[in-house]
């Protein structure tokens, strides 16, 4: 699998010259394999990766949303192929998440607040409720867990080719907390070669920040070392943390967990999910 992330950024845009080397648009990545794409959550990174993808072949794709809050939505408005005949589009998710996008993403282009209405969009869209086994989409397949986040969200686990990626944005988790908790959520990354976390905060800004749904780049890491994963990438970046911070986040968690690699998610980044690190 390929993975390639559009929108890095947690909360809000963040655009402008402090954010260049994280990116500043909101929650986008993309999953390719077998020349079938896979896209998790509609931020404004999405924007982009629908201009790319206007000057393709339409294709079918699924979509993917960890939940419904506006840094995790607010680029579709904006994604070209939505608007374009012969994209099929399918939004799967689990049942209660899957009814509440439906009439989430249709208020958004209400008439009040957008010039085009969701039910006039060109692509073929469908939502899809996914069971509780999961599904099988092309060469992936698919399976759900539920994150802790006000308002509810989703993480997925995604596996291709001998290989897996667990996208698991928007989860609070203090593994000192709950360790019953904790360890029902490392189940669900163990081994998996790619572990694409929500780490918005570092410890010592949590004690303030406790019960906004978000877990810190301790934490992610402790989660990642328990379940044995491959590679970490943080993501989902606080608006308040410019380039320099990110960078000494970054430089500290690697310099700390050496037996462990870890990546701060860049925009525009690519990386290929392996069932072993580049020597």
């Amino acid at each position: 699998m390929r993975v390639k992330f559009w929108g890095t950024r947690g909360s809000i845009p963040t655009p402008g010259r402090t954010t260049e080397k994280y990116g500043g648009n909101t929650s986008c990545v993309e999953v390719t394999h077998g020349g079938r794409r896979v896209i998790l959550d509609g931020g404004t990174g999405i924007r982009e990766l629908g201009i790319r993808m206007a000057g393709e072949e339409p294709s079918e794709v699924v979509i993917l949303f960890s939940h419904c809050h506006w840094d995790h939505i607010q680029g579709l408005p904006f994604f070209v192929p939505f608007f374009k005949k012969g994209f099929r589009f399918r939004i799967a998710a689990p049942p209660h998440l899957s009814r509440r996008i439906k009439a989430i993403l249709g208020k958004q282009m209400a008439s009040e607040v957008f010039p085009v209405d969701f039910a006039d969009l060109g692509s073929d869209i469908s939502f899809k409720e996914m069971p509780a086994s999961g599904v099988k989409v092309g060469p992936f397949r698919i399976r759900h867990f539920a994150l802790n986040h006000p308002g509810g969200s989703a993480g997925y686990r995604i596996e291709a080719g001998g290989t897996s990626l667990v996208y698991a944005t928007d989860h609070e988790f203090a593994p000192q907390d709950d360790p019953r908790t904790f360890d029902a959520f490392v189940r669900h990354l163990k081994g998996a070669h790619l572990y694409i976390a929500d780490g918005q905060y570092v410890e010592k800004e949590y004690a303030e920040r406790h019960g906004w749904g978000h877990s810190t780049v301790e934490h992610v890491v402790a989660a990642a070392k328990a379940a044995r994963v491959l590679r970490l990438a943080v993501t989902h970046h606080d608006p308040m943390h410019d380039d320099p911070a990110l960078t000494g986040f970054e430089h500290d968690a690697m310099k700390q967990h050496p037996g462990l690699e870890i990546f701060f998610a860049r925009e525009g980044i690519a990386v290929e999910v392996r069932d072993t690190l580049r020597p």
